[in-house]
């Protein structure tokens, strides 16, 4: 489930980028890339992944199911071969700690 959702512009006014958090035992954080089609996926245990040919349709359809992490394992994660990836970086622990104190924070809204 999406937490906190951020539409980044560009100058002309489209989306640069989109950075989400979601309530997921797997998924962290994203940030997708509308131009480049590169969505990055920050998980629990700290690494983060791109993934390349992400269309938005595919990014929506990412962000609106009710569960990001059966929706990655079952669309993008077996598909490396239309969804290449690589990992790009660890998070610092306090990172995914500051992380999980926002989803906390929103759930008790």
């Amino acid at each position: 489930m999406i937490v906190e959702r951020k539409e980044i512009k560009n100058e002309d006014d489209s989306i640069g980028y989109v950075e989400s958090i979601f309530d997921s035992g797997n998924i962290l954080k994203t940030v997708y890339f509308v131009a480049q089609n590169r969505l990055y996926i920050s998980f629990k245990r700290g690494g983060t992944y791109s993934y390349s040919n992400i269309t938005p349709e595919i990014y929506h359809e990412f962000e609106t199911v009710e569960s990001q992490g059966k929706f990655f394992h079952k669309t993008i994660s077996p598909n490396s071969d239309k969804y290449p990836y690589r990992h790009e970086f660890d998070l610092m622990k306090l990172e995914i700690e500051e992380i999980i104190e926002i989803i906390e924070n929103k759930k008790d809204e």
